[in-house]
């Protein structure tokens, strides 16, 4: 359970010498009214500015609204706007650049779909905020909390959260996971909603390779769903404990990295939690990180040297002093390199951290010490780390990308090629013939961490068509490479 902590341990016996400083803060900034603003999400977008999202009730009605905010690289304000109806709620869980450039917002509105409480709303909007298009899907008279979304293999969307629903099986009423499975124009192809006894939630997905998605969340303990490319569930797991699941990631060997909270015990407190799973989900190593008091983690992500960077909130002074931003960095196999709290004289919470493109980190989370109002978002952004882990290095920067057989193969006149990445990294592909000719540049530009297709139509830079024959195409992420053959047959 999450609760304020009054007791006081003594003794802690996690810090080690051998850990690295912890990289300096670079700038913070604060975005909100007289009211609250809470953040849920934020990443880099292509140009290195970033992308923020979550609610605000500093509207004249005091309702939420959906509140964006777009910085540019030095953290100085693009833009920030609100969408929102008077006499509702709407709620953004999560932002994410898509393929294309434009953004996929993640949310749910109430009061809007007439007596239902709640559907899941789904936003593409463009990159200066403006709305492409607004869906909304409703699964019966069920209330719907719409938390993330992912952009999929073939340019659609698969989107989680839980419903508040009347199970027939169980003649009363649950929560459980809702997925909607749409097109890349929002239109619903899919919808699932899991009707087992108990509570679940899912709060975070990520596209996966095989075209499908795996999302993390709760069912009493942390809980993952991997997803389909129908937006199906193919299986689902549950990790001990009482506790929950915010962060995931896509390993390079088709395994996973969850992250999240546990409860050791009870009533001892929560600690972050990561677990190392194969492709099936069995767990293969997990890492408790303890401290002495509550600590609730939210945000993960894999750094390019293969290891992660974890953040929540923990209680400081052993419980009896509000909650700072904590921030943990490790190795590929979870050993802590180093350790950060930031916070003011009250209460500050982190929900999201992903590395920049350079090397350093922007985190999103919500200041009751800063700001103009009662919660503010606080955005913060530290400077790369200060060490570098070789062995973690050699082992792991291979492992931070696949690149799939192109098909058909061979073929004529066209061929996709498939390729994911765990991170965010400045990508390249080029094809060249067997002589080691360059033939075409297919892509060249940073992309944010997910999975991607591009075609190649058989022509080369200047438009001409080229010969049958065999060619081969080059794949770079930063500084990982691999290159694969094809067949042009004409």
């Amino acid at each position: 359970m999450r609760y304020i902590v009054i007791a006081v341990v003594l003794v802690f016996s996690g810090l080690s010498s051998a850990w690295a400083d912890a990289p300096d803060t670079l700038w913070t900034r604060t975005f909100g009214g007289v009211s609250y603003e809470w953040p849920w999400y934020v990443d880099e977008t292509s140009d290195s500015g970033y992308i923020i999202t979550g609610w605000t009730r500093s509207t004249a009605g005091g309702d939420a609204d959906i509140y964006i905010v777009r910085l540019n690289q030095d953290g100085s304000l693009a833009w920030d706007t609100t969408y929102g109806e008077q006499e509702s709620d709407d709620v953004a869980g999560s932002v994410k650049e898509t393929e294309d450039g434009n953004l996929i917002v993640a949310a749910y509105g109430t009061g809007l779909y007439g007596y239902e409480f709640a559907n899941f709303r789904l936003m593409k909007l463009t990159p200066l905020g403006n709305i492409l298009w607004d869906q909304n899907y409703d699964y019966d008279t069920t209330t719907d909390y719409g938390v993330d979304v992912c952009q999929t293999l073939d340019g659609g969307y698969i989107m989680v959260g839980y419903s508040y629903y009347y199970s027939e099986s169980q003649q009363d009423y649950d929560w459980g996971i809702n997925i909607v499975r749409t097109d890349a124009l929002g239109q619903k192809l899919n919808h699932v909603l899991w009707d087992i006894p108990g509570i679940q939630h899912l709060n975070r997905v990520i596209p996966t390779a095989d075209s499908g998605a795996i999302a993390v969340g709760t069912a009493g303990a942390i809980y993952i769903v991997k997803i389909d490319k129908n937006g199906n569930i193919a299986w689902s797991k549950g990790y001990g404990g009482h506790g929950a699941g915010w962060g995931i990631v896509q390993l390079a060997d088709g395994g996973y990295m969850a992250f999240g909270d546990r409860e050791y015990n009870p009533p001892q407190y929560e600690d972050f939690w990561l677990l190392r799973l194969n492709s099936n989900g069995d767990t293969l190593w997990t890492k408790r990180y303890q401290n002495p008091s509550t600590d609730l983690g939210y945000g993960l992500d894999q750094t390019k040297d293969g290891g992660f960077v974890m953040t929540g909130e923990m209680y400081r002074n052993a419980g009896m002093d509000p909650t700072d931003f904590y921030i943990i960095r490790t190795n590929a196999n979870g050993d802590t390199l180093w350790t950060k709290t930031i916070g003011g004289d009250n209460y500050e919470r982190s929900y999201c951290i992903k590395q920049t493109s350079d090397g350093g980190y922007i985190i999103a989370g919500r200041t009751d010490s800063y700001g103009a109002g009662l919660d503010d978002f606080y955005i913060v952004k530290l400077e790369p780390d200060e060490f570098s882990d070789v062995d973690v290095v050699e082992t792991m920067a291979p492992a931070s990308f696949s690149l799939s057989p192109n098909y058909p193969n061979p073929f004529n006149p066209g061929t996709t090629i498939e390729y994911t990445l765990a991170r965010r990294a400045q990508v390249t592909i080029e094809i060249f013939n067997i002589i080691g000719q360059r033939v075409r540049i297919l892509v060249d530009e940073t992309k944010s961490a997910g999975s991607y297709r591009t075609a190649w139509d058989g022509r080369d830079d200047a438009g001409w068509s080229v010969s049958t024959g065999v060619y081969l195409y080059r794949f770079q992420a930063d500084d990982a490479v691999q290159t694969r053959k094809m067949l042009l047959v004409k």
